[in-house]
């Protein structure tokens, strides 16, 4: 696929086949965010892959609007080392996100990201890392979805370029 019509195509899936991705897909995914840019190189990022199907309904209870991943046959937790870029993980982490998500559409996957991450308080961050037992040294920012898609959703509309643009 084209670049642009990956992009396009891209959309927030909320509905999963039970068939799990192959370990090869998923690996193909993390590798294409270990391409995204990060503030001095820092590559803080880190990914945690959950195939239990306990820690995937444990996780769907993150937040109010976590429920959609108790279909997904994969999640994917996407930490920062914040020490590394302690100014800048969570658009780093976030870059890296929009990359593995981009590079799951041009595979034919699905994904939909869940915020986990919130400046107000780390409830949703000490949840999630009791779950999978993660160290306080790793922040985080989402839980992604993933796997094949089971609904297709409308094309987005999005705004004119005169909209969003000014010169």
């Amino acid at each position: 696929m084209e670049l642009l019509e990956v992009i396009k195509k891209r959309r927030s899936i909320r509905k999963y086949k039970k068939e799990a991705p192959s370990d090869e897909l998923i690996k193909k995914c993390i590798e294409a965010a270990c391409y995204a840019p990060s503030s001095r190189n820092s590559q803080p990022w880190k990914f945690l892959i959950v195939k239990d199907r306990e820690k995937i309904l444990a996780l769907s209870k993150t937040q109010p609007y976590s429920a959609f991943l108790a279909n997904a046959p994969v999640v994917i937790v996407a930490l920062a080392e914040e020490e590394k870029s302690p100014r800048h993980w969570v658009e780093d982490l976030s870059c890296a996100i929009m990359l593995l998500m981009l590079r799951a559409t041009d595979l034919g996957l699905a994904t939909c990201w869940n915020a986990v991450y919130s400046p107000e308080n780390k409830e949703r961050e000490d949840y999630v890392r009791k779950v999978l037992k993660i160290s306080t040294k790793y922040r985080v920012l989402a839980n992604i979805a993933l796997g094949y898609p089971d609904e297709k959703p409308s094309e987005k509309k999005i705004k004119s370029f005169e909209e969003v643009t000014r010169i």
